[in-house]
């Protein structure tokens, strides 16, 4: 069972949807800080659904200086985080040839350094008050995988990885456990768009992974309800693949 004051980023949609609602549905006694950059109905049922159980702001996670000032005073009106899902990202699709210079700073600026910034304010605080974290960010295979015209992506994984490992070894013994759970292709609004856009691509991702499928968001979300759990007592500086067996080729 998780423990009581959880943050979720990228709650609106797709893994991070899937992840706040069972994660309220299943868990009576947790209150939960949701993060998006917009809000939208499925936001609005949740509130409805769950009331003071469900603390939703509508925020950008690349302002550094409103996101501080957010965890600050949550968790100094509640107390430290007791886990945090940080779920929020963009991709590009684009060639290494037309993907200038200020496009991999935009999209390492969110994937990487937004989340960065949110893991280490966690970290801070729960040190400052000797209290335990559960911090797991959402990577992808691409972060270990070769694709085409998704080099910003990738690079944006990988530095969130690389951080991960570090904070891992340095404070693995003052009661912080650290994570990446790395999905697989997985059905969601852009996997409609990716059939659509891209069929015989989207078969041929099918036909190279060994289960024969995507995945589904609810799947990763049940992982990742148990990276966060007390039942995940003694792993930290992993990352954990679920992609249909994709990286075991």
């Amino acid at each position: 069972m998780p423990p009581i004051f959880g943050l979720i980023t990228g709650c609106g949609k797709g893994i991070g949807l899937s992840i706040i609602k069972k994660l309220l549905i299943e868990t009576k006694d947790i209150k939960v800080l949701g993060i998006s950059k917009t809000t939208n109905k499925n936001i609005e049922k949740i509130q409805k659904d769950f009331q003071s159980r469900f603390i939703f702001y509508e925020r950008d996670i690349s302002d550094h200086q409103e996101m501080n000032k957010l965890l600050e005073h949550e968790q100094k009106k509640y107390m430290p985080f007791s886990f945090a899902i940080c779920n929020a990202g963009v991709r590009s699709r684009q060639s290494i040839k037309k993907s200038n210079l200020n496009l991999y700073r935009s999209i390492i600026e969110t994937n990487a350094i937004s989340n960065i910034n949110i893991a280490k304010q966690i970290i801070e605080s729960n040190l400052e008050f000797n209290s335990k974290c559960n911090i797991l960010f959402i990577s992808s295979i691409v972060g270990a995988r070769g694709f085409d015209e998704l080099s910003t992506y990738a690079v944006s994984k990988s530095a969130l990885e690389g951080f991960m490992r570090s904070s891992a070894v340095e404070y693995g013994n003052k009661g912080i456990q650290i994570n990446c759970l790395a999905p697989g292709f997985v059905e969601s609004s852009y996997a409609d768009s990716f059939k659509k856009n891209n069929k015989e691509l989207y078969e041929w991702t099918i036909s190279q992974t060994p289960m024969r499928r995507w995945g589904k968001c609810e799947e990763i979300a049940d992982l990742a309800l148990f990276l966060i759990s007390n039942k995940n007592s003694y792993m930290t500086g992993t990352v954990i693949y679920s992609d249909g067996g994709w990286t075991a080729k």
